[in-house]
């Protein structure tokens, strides 16, 4: 431990020496940098993919070099890059040389670009008309009620299609732009969800007008009501005279969403038995047909849950017919008699 104090400060300034001496030195070191196109012309698209990034030799003071490779691998696509002027670009595919005028580093004046001795570098790319597409939006979403909740419809997707705009051959081979795929559970009332769209299939320089969608539940809270005196039909060919229903009107039970049974009156609803029905089947009591007609926009299959018929089964009543019985007068016996004596 003798002398510690001398040791560690001769430690420091050698690092410090060294640290002065490698600032005047130049070094070359290989890294990759993003790939930027720049004036592309409004009517074209590049149509091929690119790379996104590019291997590149660079030269400068050590502490520079070491500064820009750290906040290049921590995703700063700003601090240098290659950038390819598109302006003269034509239809079709051509191939762009790269040179020291194409490596840009703001931030970096003193970082130099070194062409390489034995080889070009280049990027090949392929040019197509620009055209604007709708393109359909498929739901990966899925949704759940919370106990005594239910959706009263289908999810509405707001918009159900995105714009995109990019080259004409990579267009027609989109069908159509998936979400996310996300679950929502335990909902308790209608709202509007943003939901993002999912581009990882998305071929390169395509670009959306939007990067995300609402969709609109319909959540309601499960309720019961009753509608009573509903008059019950008898429908066929049959003497009305001869037969009728018991009872004739019944009670219905209906379990749905709250607003929708709000939008329900007794008008809204018809029962009726088909006459013949009672021989098909030989039986004497049958269930209803009930007819519900619902508001224009109600989906049906996801917002009623049950209608009861209260009772369940409507008898069919026959009325008894008695014989007539046909008596003849003591004048028509004698005018038969007399109709004999005048024979004979």
């Amino acid at each position: 431990m003798k002398h510690l104090g001398l040791k560690i400060t001769a430690f420091i300034f050698a690092i410090a020496l060294w640290l002065y001496v490698m600032s005047f030195n130049t070094f070359q070191i290989t890294m990759d940098v993003p790939v930027r196109l720049v004036k592309l012309p409004e009517m074209l698209a590049v149509a091929s993919k690119p790379p996104q990034t590019i291997s590149v030799t660079v030269e400068g003071e050590a502490f520079n070099l070491m500064r820009m490779r750290s906040r290049i691998n921590l995703g700063d696509s700003s601090v240098a890059s290659i950038v390819i002027d598109l302006q003269d670009a034509e239809l079709g595919s051509s191939r762009k040389h790269i040179y020291a005028r194409n490596f840009v580093a703001p931030n970096f004046p003193n970082i130099r670009f070194v062409e390489p001795d034995n080889q070009l570098l280049f990027i090949d790319l392929e040019l197509d008309t620009r055209i604007e597409r709708e393109i359909p939006i498929h739901s990966n979403v899925t949704f759940s009620t919370a106990p005594g909740y239910l959706l009263a419809d289908e999810p509405e997707l707001s918009p159900n299609f995105v714009s995109v705009s990019g080259a004409r051959n990579a267009l027609t081979r989109i069908f159509e732009i998936p979400t996310d795929s996300i679950h929502f559970d335990t909902l308790k009332k209608s709202q509007s969800i943003s939901v993002p769209l999912n581009f990882s299939q998305f071929p390169a320089y395509v670009t959306p007008s939007d990067s995300s969608i609402f969709i609109n539940v319909n959540v309601q809270k499960v309720a019961t009501k009753e509608f009573t005196s509903i008059p019950v039909h008898l429908i066929g060919r049959y003497d009305k005279s001869l037969v009728s229903l018991k009872p004739d009107s019944v009670t219905v039970k209906i379990t749905s969403g709250e607003s929708i049974l709000d939008s329900i009156t007794n008008d809204n609803l018809e029962l009726f038995i088909e006459y013949n029905r009672f021989a098909i089947e030989d039986v004497d009591s049958l269930a209803p047909t009930v007819k519900l007609k619902l508001a224009p926009g109600i989906n049906r299959e996801m917002s009623i849950k049950a209608i009861e018929v209260i009772p369940d089964k409507i008898s069919l009543v026959r009325k008894e017919v008695k014989p007539v019985v046909v008596e003849k007068r003591n004048e028509d016996y004698g005018e038969e008699e007399d109709e004999e004596d005048d024979d004979e």
